[in-house]
């Protein structure tokens, strides 16, 4: 044994008497003169298990400590994000009183009311996300978790939650651009504008209706999966091919779309009523949304071959 875990002498004489009375207690035996022979290599693997042990309980509250100065750290940061939506929450409201005073005078437009309204809605919901955080860390300990595989915390499905907030910011967003589809969409009946701008809007109002879409089957394979019917590993290939197939489809909407307006913007172009520099422009964009277009197709067919 190493001369480290050596005891001295005025150690092993006091762990000598205490083993004694221990021994009398124990026998209840009366006491006796002398002292009960305790070889020094026992006393040694006393002393050596004790460091262990120590050394044990030390890493351990050390891991404690960690944990806990990341835990804080998590709490302090969704924390302050609630604080900060409150106040964004507390100026949009403002912002959204000043505009329906207004309005009721006649001073603006409905639309520009409608407009501050939709942002208290979004930072409300917002806000809401930052305080079910906020739970999720208290709980975990770590930042919040997104994905469908996700275990649940307490009882309490996180993920969903959060996916049903997703979905309500969707539909405000929805609501704005038909909101604004329609209005365009009776200038230009009226001639007074481009038909451009409302096929951009009716392109963003199908892309909001797909992703409303694509947040209900997320749902759908969430509740699969807590309710045990589907594997972690199931539900991730299913998710990202649900994901796949959306962005193809986005992109397909968008390489039409952007197809339709070259050739028009072409068209001007050889009258001389645009520049050379904005087809370009647009010849530029469409190429960006055909390589996009091609990964989300092959994203889509590698994941079908292993599903």
């Amino acid at each position: 044994m190493s001369k480290n875990f050596e005891p001295d002498s005025q150690f092993v004489e006091r762990l000598e008497w205490q083993l004694a009375s221990e021994f009398r207690r124990t026998n209840r035996l009366a006491p006796r003169a002398g002292k009960v022979a305790v070889p020094r290599r026992v006393v040694a693997l006393a002393l050596v298990v004790g460091v262990l042990m120590t050394g044990v309980a030390v890493s351990k509250a050390a891991d404690y400590l960690k944990d806990s100065w990341r835990k804080k750290i998590e709490i302090a940061r969704v924390e302050t994000e609630v604080k900060m939506m409150r106040v964004h929450l507390q100026h949009a409201q403002e912002v959204a009183s000043k505009a329906e005073t207004r309005f009721k005078d006649g001073l603006i437009q409905e639309e520009e009311y409608r407009v501050t309204q939709r942002a208290v809605d979004k930072t409300a919901l917002a806000l809401e996300r930052s305080l079910l955080n906020q739970d999720e860390v208290k709980a975990s300990g770590v930042p919040p978790r997104d994905e469908l595989w996700a275990p649940v915390l307490g009882g309490r499905d996180f993920v969903s939650e959060r996916l049903e907030i997703e979905k309500k910011e969707l539909a405000l967003d929805l609501d704005a651009f038909k909101s604004r589809s329609k209005r365009y969409g009776q200038l230009v009946e009226k001639a007074l504008v481009a038909g451009d701008e409302l096929a951009s809007l009716r392109t963003e109002v199908a892309a909001r209706e797909g992703m409303i879409a694509e947040v209900d089957a997320r749902l759908g394979l969430r509740k699969r999966f807590v309710a045990g019917e589907m594997t972690a590993q199931e539900v991730e290939i299913k998710d990202r091919i649900t994901v796949a197939e959306r962005s193809l489809q986005r992109a397909q909407s968008s390489v039409a779309s952007l197809k339709e307006r070259l050739d028009r913007l072409q068209a001007l172009e050889a009258k001389g009523l645009v520049s050379k520099t904005e087809v370009q422009q647009l010849q530029f964009a469409l190429e960006s949304a055909q390589v996009e277009l091609s990964l989300a197709a092959l994203e889509r067919d590698v994941l079908n071959k292993i599903k």
